[in-house]
């Protein structure tokens, strides 16, 4: 059978391109580390660009706007080391004086716990479902301590890359029209409108959901601190803090943020537990039923079965990482679904 030039080129083309994607796969991890500014660079752009636009169209040339967002978030962050840092920093070091102490009265509490349960009258069945779930308890616990101690170490890296992913974004956001034009060069004529048209669908479903998502965690950090310092509860902003963060886990994320909250409440002063609980519903209430409809709303479009399925699997194949990425990428995925079907239809 006779190849024609152009089939022979194509065949090879698609070697080489596969044999492309194999060199990238076969060092990933060293290359993930060194395009991780690129990914911040990318993500940075992608939050302040909108406002940028705004900026512009108010007459003020590109590169005077993307100076005062950054001039504005550097000085937000100046007042958070000022006024905050200390602060953070006193109460993690008193944290961490007081570890052992909290351990000791954690043990005694706990045996006592197993020798009562283990002594009563509960069936067998009830008494070996018992260990079993205090056994992945504390093996969970111990895996959360291994990991946060592991991360230590790479705040400095991620400081360092924030920094160079700034500037980074800075130059990718002055050039955007250049960049846009050099990926729409790369896409035939023909598919252009279908995958630009694609790439919207996606930015309808992330920008709302990315920026509004951070601004639910910085609100509910904010009234997590507030509500924990209102009760007495210790290492109220670190708590706070640590509320913001999980809470980007959907589902998920406002149970496990109670956990610590409840814990040190408990070994601390054990009356104020139930107000503890209490507090946490109650701002999980204003999330639910305020925040995240006013600012979220429904832009993801996925059913709530869905996600927590696609956070099951996310956090089983790639942990915690996976589970912040989850439903992303679920929308992604069905935003294409739509798109491939109606083009068939």
């Amino acid at each position: 059978m006779y190849l024609s030039k152009r089939k022979i080129l194509s065949i090879v083309l698609g070697f080489i391109f596969l044999a492309f994607l194999y060199f990238i796969y076969s060092i990933r991890v060293p290359l993930i580390d060194v395009l991780k500014p690129v990914f911040i660079a990318l993500f940075i752009s992608y939050l302040i660009n909108p406002v940028v636009n705004f900026l512009e169209e108010k007459y003020l040339p590109r590169t005077v706007s993307i100076l005062i967002i950054y001039s504005f978030t550097v000085a937000i962050m100046a007042m958070i080391l000022i006024f905050f840092i200390p602060e953070l920093v006193r109460s993690i070091r008193d944290l961490i004086k007081t570890l052992p102490e909290y351990f000791e009265r954690y043990q005694v509490l706990f045996t006592e716990f197993v020798i009562r349960y283990r002594h009563s009258d509960l069936p067998d069945i009830a008494k070996e479902m018992l260990d079993k779930s205090i056994t992945n308890g504390q093996q969970m616990l111990m895996d959360i301590l291994k990991l946060s101690i592991a991360y230590l170490p790479g705040i400095f890296s991620l400081i360092a890359d924030t920094v160079l992913g700034a500037v980074i974004g800075f130059y990718i956001i002055r050039d955007i029209d250049i960049f846009h034009k050099a990926v729409v060069s790369l896409f035939p004529k023909k598919h252009r409108d279908w995958i630009f048209g694609f790439i919207q669908d996606i930015d309808v479903v992330f920008s709302g959901f990315i920026r509004g998502q951070l601004l639910v965690a910085v609100i509910l950090s904010i009234l997590t601190s507030i509500g924990l310092w209102i009760l007495g509860v210790k290492y109220a902003m670190i708590l706070g803090l640590l509320a913001g963060l999980m809470d980007v886990i959907p589902f998920f994320g406002p149970i496990l943020s109670a956990v610590p909250a409840v814990i040190i409440t408990l070994i601390d002063n054990p009356v104020k537990v139930i107000w503890v609980i209490l507090l946490n519903v109650f701002i999980q209430q204003i999330e639910g039923s305020i925040l995240t409809p006013k600012i979220i709303g429904n832009r993801v479009g996925l059913h709530p079965v869905i996600t927590i399925i696609s956070v099951l699997i996310g956090g089983k194949f790639f942990g915690l990482i996976g589970m912040l990425l989850a439903v992303p990428v679920t929308a992604i995925i069905k935003v294409l679904a739509r798109r491939i079907v109606r083009s068939i239809v």
